[in-house]
């Protein structure tokens, strides 16, 4: 979590005042200032609201974040920022004031954290009222998310379905798919990381249905980037969507992330910066 001189440090450069200024504003020394942006102190309790007030936010978002505002998107963006997953690059926002971003799903790496993603996957199946009868991860990523999503469906909802993964390259017995054996008529949910222009995702899809005549219910993925071909205006998610008729569904999505950035949700786009 970012701390109270890292939220005074973003909020003095956004209203464009020196160290010297906001000193002399709030009556005190800049040295005093200058410790608190760098952790060596901390505001006395009763300088928090004077603070809050010249800078025309709440107690809650001088402390890092809108705690009680937040949002199921702005609480899962605020958990991948919190897990390196998440970085802004600060020469792009600098020059146009457009968070340009980047998502490593690999620093998702331990159990706490691949539990956490698989809650939030079962969650978005439960609140979509989403019916299916086998759930997919797609290699590589997707494996471990749909196997935590699938252990949560069980855990916090009850539900009991059949998993299965499938192989970028097949095992020695020639083997793409493992787990569960897909059969005619079973409607799937796939589990992927992310969605960009949509073709990779379609070609995984069509060599599934080489094995079984299966309908896709949903694909989920946890961030869709929304991107498009060259020359075109749709997204992958909405060329999925009318490829196969099935709803794509994202944890979050690019203009999730940038709205949050914006306004001040997460910490500040200087935290993020990708060192």
């Amino acid at each position: 979590m970012v701390s109270i001189g890292d939220k005074i440090r973003y909020l003095r450069k956004q209203k464009n005042v020196t160290q010297e200024n906001l000193a002399e504003i709030l009556h005190i020394s800049f040295q005093a200032v200058s410790k608190w942006e760098n952790g060596m102190s901390q505001p006395d309790i009763a300088m928090i609201p004077v603070i809050a007030n010249y800078f025309g936010v709440t107690i809650d978002e001088l402390f890092g974040y809108k705690l009680n505002a937040m949002t199921y998107k702005e609480r899962f963006i605020q958990f991948m920022v919190n897990n390196g997953a998440l970085k802004l690059e600060p020469t792009h926002y600098e020059l146009e004031k457009t968070p340009k971003f980047s998502i490593d799903t690999e620093r998702f790496d331990t159990n706490a954290q691949i539990s956490k993603i698989g809650s939030f996957f079962a969650d978005c199946i439960r609140e979509n009222n989403i019916e299916f009868d086998t759930l997919l991860g797609l290699a590589y990523h997707g494996i471990a998310f749909s196997g935590a999503a699938s252990a949560a469906l069980f855990e916090k909802y009850g539900i009991t379905v059949n998993y299965c993964y499938d192989r970028q390259i097949p095992d020695s017995k020639g083997r793409i798919i493992c787990g569960h054996t897909l059969k005619d008529g079973e409607r799937l949910v796939i589990i992927d990381d992310l969605i960009f222009s949509g073709s990779t995702l379609i070609e995984r899809i069509e060599r599934l249905k080489e094995y079984a005549e299966i309908k896709i219910t949903a694909i989920i993925v946890i961030t869709d980037f929304m991107t498009t071909k060259e020359n075109d205006i749709i997204t992958g998610a909405q060329r999925i969507e009318e490829k196969y008729g099935a709803k794509v569904y994202s944890i979050i999505t690019k203009d999730d992330i940038v709205r949050a950035v914006n306004n001040d949700i997460i910490a500040g786009w200087d935290y993020l910066i990708n060192e």
